[in-house]
């Protein structure tokens, strides 16, 4: 998340952050969903394994995403490595058969244009690179290269796997 601080009233110190509705970043004050955010990143990472350390990139990094990324139902993101300001996560469509061999189905954006976009995938942000996570309408599935990985029993991934109503969209 971006956080700055700014002059508030009576010479008090705030901590603004950004509303997430809109681009350009407006700022607001307050840090609720900064602190929601990094409880949910943190809880995913530590439902697939509790010795992983998230590895949180900057909403000013890129993505790359497919051009149904606003729409679709079943996604994949996978996470590679982050450099510079690429965050190293792209989403494809993994019905879209031809997407793949053709670069005009995807382009780049922020994180936070995602963020706003799909607010349903942020708590996904901090998986470390190597984790792919496929969505499928409503089911989670979290996948490293030894094939998919189940949740720690009684995690905030597993809670979430099982609620009847998680959307991604």
């Amino acid at each position: 998340m971006l956080t700055k601080l700014e002059a508030g009233a009576e010479n008090f110190l705030c901590v603004a952050e950004p509303d997430m509705k809109a681009i350009p970043i407006k700022f607001v004050d307050s840090v609720d969903n900064t602190l929601k955010h990094l409880r949910n990143q943190k809880d995913v990472v530590e439902s697939i394994a509790p010795i992983l350390s998230p590895d949180f990139p900057s909403l000013q990094q890129s993505v790359v995403v497919h051009s149904d990324y606003k729409s679709a139902s079943r996604l994949l993101l996978t996470r590679n490595p982050a450099h510079k300001m690429d965050s190293g996560w792209s989403l494809t469509d993994p019905g879209d058969e031809f997407g793949s061999q053709n670069p005009s189905r995807n382009h780049r954006i922020s994180l936070y244009q995602l963020g706003v976009d799909r607010p349903d995938l942020i708590k996904f942000f901090a998986l470390p690179p190597g984790l792919h996570v496929r969505l499928d309408d409503l089911q989670i599935h979290i996948a490293g290269p030894g094939g998919e990985i189940q949740p720690v029993a009684g995690s905030y991934l597993e809670a979430l796997k099982k609620a009847p109503h998680t959307t991604f969209h």
